[in-house]
């Protein structure tokens, strides 16, 4: 036997040894899907990270009470914009039309 039978029998041999070790991944793989699905398995992580995202939300308003507090009354005034205006309207007077329309002119004027 030459030299380069004796590697042609070896390369063979690994090649075989190689394709068995992938036959065997891909059964597992196979073996494991079948056992729980892709969806089963998206499903969990997606909980996991929601969970994760929480856990982190909660840590973060216990360290930023005020911060978290002052974002919060920021977002409801600014939701609440329209009915404080009237209100705020109601309770100090608005202006007469006259005045508005002084107003609107000055401010063509300056264009």
């Amino acid at each position: 036997m030459t030299k380069a039978e004796r590697r042609l029998i070896e390369d063979r041999h690994n090649r075989k040894a190689a394709k068995q070790l992938v036959e065997t991944g891909v059964a597992q793989v196979k073996a494991d899907l079948s056992a729980r699905g892709i969806g089963g398995r998206i499903k969990d992580s997606v909980v996991k990270e929601a969970d994760d995202a929480v856990a982190t939300g909660i840590a973060v308003v216990g360290e930023n009470k005020a911060v978290v507090a002052g974002t919060f009354s920021l977002l409801l005034v600014w939701w609440l914009r329209g009915p404080l205006g009237r209100l705020l309207s109601r309770v100090f007077g608005s202006k007469s039309e006259a005045v508005q329309d002084a107003d609107v002119s000055a401010w063509s004027d300056q264009e």
